[in-house]
């Protein structure tokens, strides 16, 4: 998430990137720690999609872009939560050990 800026970056604020004012329509964080999160915009009329990656800046994309990187976000966050799932397992196992 952009921290370092004195500008709104939640779902359905309006930020400034450049001369252009834009839409926030999803925060994407993005697998692997070295790349940034990502950020879904929109014109103010709702009719061009544009991705927003901090310190790489704007593109254009089109829907079937927007759409794929919602759905790696999303399969990254269920890998997330299966494996969050059998750490707390294990967790569970070793601590009825010692019971």
């Amino acid at each position: 998430m952009v921290k370092n800026s004195k500008q709104n970056w939640q779902v359905g604020a309006t930020v400034k990137v450049g001369f252009m004012s834009l839409v926030v329509k999803a925060a994407i964080a993005t697998p692997g720690d070295y790349l940034p999160d990502a950020y879904i915009l929109t014109n103010q009329a709702g009719t061009q999609l544009y991705k927003f990656v901090p310190h790489n800046g704007l593109e254009k994309i089109d829907v079937s872009e927007a759409k794929e990187m919602l759905e790696q976000a999303e399969r990254h966050a269920a890998n997330a939560a299966t494996k969050a799932i059998a750490r707390a397992a294990a967790g569970r196992e070793i601590d009825a050990l010692f019971a």
